[in-house]
Parts: structure tokens; sequence; C-alpha cells
């Protein structure tokens, strides 16, 4: 099984999209968990619809029961009844284009959760830190993800917060989509050594100091989680240009291949018509009908996960 995160502490770069149409082109071939971890609850509206999404909230069956439990004693770690078999199906019963894909839907309370979890302790300090850092290991384990799904994939907020760091703590690799600017170049690089330094090296100094036994770390723990690619994103055509990109776009591509060289995708993910339209129906632009759904961006997504999977499957 291998596990993933769509993640860049800057918002507005196509991390639903990306996780959406990624966990979609996966399941095809594969079991897929898609889950929502960001509070803004955008992939849980889009994936399950608003009906859906509500009655996955007012059940109590949404991630933030997993962290609940570390913030809440009384209310227990849940296991698969908050995971939506075949989600896109039972949104909508009359199509079953993607049986291979669940989903855990995320909630607006979410980020009172979050505040939550950084005011909370129980007992020695860094154990509590190691534990309210693996609640989705642990979860994970708990429902025997192993031996249910191929890929597990994780949309996250526009920050590195506690839910964050849970989903990078049980990840393999990571993807950051970026919209090629000077802000997001120079981000990049700070955001992987945040990564390293504050999130993979964090807990393995927790796990020592609180003497954590191998038997009491989750098996989908990872103590290293690397990124496994820079995904261009919402990228600007300008017809006349020779590459075929606005000039600042052009720049700034140029500099984070020269920065990052392959960790960047071949594959640039344009700002094209359709896209936005194939999210706002709850459809991967693939199975969307709209007229917008031209055959070049659907290319252009195939190229883009197809990619992806071959570097996830790699690590």
């Amino acid at each position: 099984m291998k596990k993933a995160t769509v993640i860049n502490f800057k918002g507005g770069v196509s991390k639903t999209t990306l996780s959406f149409h990624l966990a979609c082109f996966l399941s095809r071939d594969a079991r897929v968990l898609l889950i929502d971890v960001d509070h803004q609850s955008s992939l849980s509206i889009v994936t399950l619809g608003a009906q859906l999404w509500q009655a996955q909230v007012d059940g109590g069956n949404t991630v933030n029961r997993v962290f609940e439990s570390f913030t809440n004693r009384r209310i227990p770690m849940p296991g698969s009844e908050i995971i939506i078999r075949n989600a896109l199906h039972s949104r909508d019963s009359r199509y079953n284009l993607f049986p291979n894909l669940d989903f855990v839907a995320a909630q607006f309370e979410l980020d009172d959760t979050e505040i939550d979890l950084a005011s909370t302790s129980f007992g020695q300090a860094s154990q509590s830190d190691w534990e309210k850092r693996t609640l989705l290991a642990s979860w994970l384990d708990n429902i025997n993800a192993q031996a249910m799904y191929d890929y597990v994939i994780f949309d996250c907020p526009p920050a590195t917060k506690i839910v964050s760091q849970n989903a990078l703590s049980c990840s393999h690799c990571y993807l950051v989509p970026v919209i090629p600017d000077e802000l997001s170049s120079r981000g990049v690089t700070h955001f992987a050594g945040l990564v390293t330094r504050k999130i993979d090296e964090r807990l393995a100094y927790l796990r020592n100091d609180a003497r954590i036994p191998d038997n009491h770390v989750p098996s989908n723990y990872e103590a290293t989680t690397g990124m496994a690619a820079i995904v261009p994103s919402l990228v600007k055509s300008a017809g006349r240009a020779e590459s075929g990109m606005t000039n600042i776009h052009t720049e700034q591509l140029a500099t984070l291949r020269r920065r990052w060289q392959g960790s960047v995708l071949e594959t640039i993910g344009k700002h094209y018509i359709g896209v936005p339209e194939a999210m706002n129906a709850g459809w991967p632009i693939w199975n969307y009908a709209g007229q917008n759904a031209k055959s070049g961006v659907k290319r252009m997504m195939t190229g883009i996960c197809n990619e992806l999977k071959q570097r996830i499957d790699a690590i």
C-alpha cells in the first residue's frame, strides 16, 4: 500500500483538484482511499455533494473523530464506519464509474479540533506529542488499511498544522502543486526543509525521548516522507509566446526546474476551462459531460496522473 499527501502551505494552488483527479485515476485499476483533512471540506463537498456530506457531519462520521479520540477521551478511535464506500456512486446511484474509490470526509469543526489538539496533553509531554501526531497512522492500523487498499491519498489544508503533520507522518511521499511564481518557487524550498526538520526529525526525537517501544509504533507510521513531485498548476497560456506560457510562468518554471530538476513534473497543469466546471459538478474531467470538457484538457490531466502514479509507485 502506498500513501501520499497532497500539500502546500499556500492556498489556491489546486490541491483539491489534484487530490480528486489522482484518486479517481488510481481507482480505475486499484483500491483507493481518499481522505479529506482540510477543515474547509471542499474535497468532501465535491466528492459527496452537499446533502451526503452534511449527513456524514451530522452523524459524526468524519475524519474529525480520529482527532477527537485524543482531545476527548470519551470518544473512542473510530473504525471503518467513517468510510463511505464507492463514494461517487453513494452520492449519485445512477452512476457506478469509480467503484474502487472510498472516501473519508472532513468538516468545518476540524479547525476547532486542531486548536484543541495543540492545547491538549496527557501524561509525559513527548509521548503525548507523539500520540497526537500519529493518530491517522493508528487509525489506518485500526481499519487494517493494508489489506483493504492499494493507495491512500490525503488532501491537506494550506498549512502544516497538526492534522497535516498526521497525514505526512503516515505517508511515503508528498506532492506539492505550485503556481510557478516567485513566492511559490521560494516556498517549495522552505516547505521541503520544514517536512524534514520539523516533522520527520521531530517525530523521531519524540519517539526516542518518550521511549516508544517498536510494538507500540503504528505500522502505518513512516519515519521518512520524501517529495515525490512538484506539480506545476494553473499555468497561464500565452498563444504567441514560444513556450506557450506567460513570461513570468516561463521564467519561474525554469527556476523551479533548475533548483529541483527531476522533481518537477514534466506535464504542466495549465489553467484550462473545463476543470473548475467539472469539479463543481463533482466529476473528474474525464467524466464531465459539459461542453467545455475538451480532449486536450483530458489528455493533460491523464498525463499528470500517469506521471504521479509512476513516482508514487517508485517510492
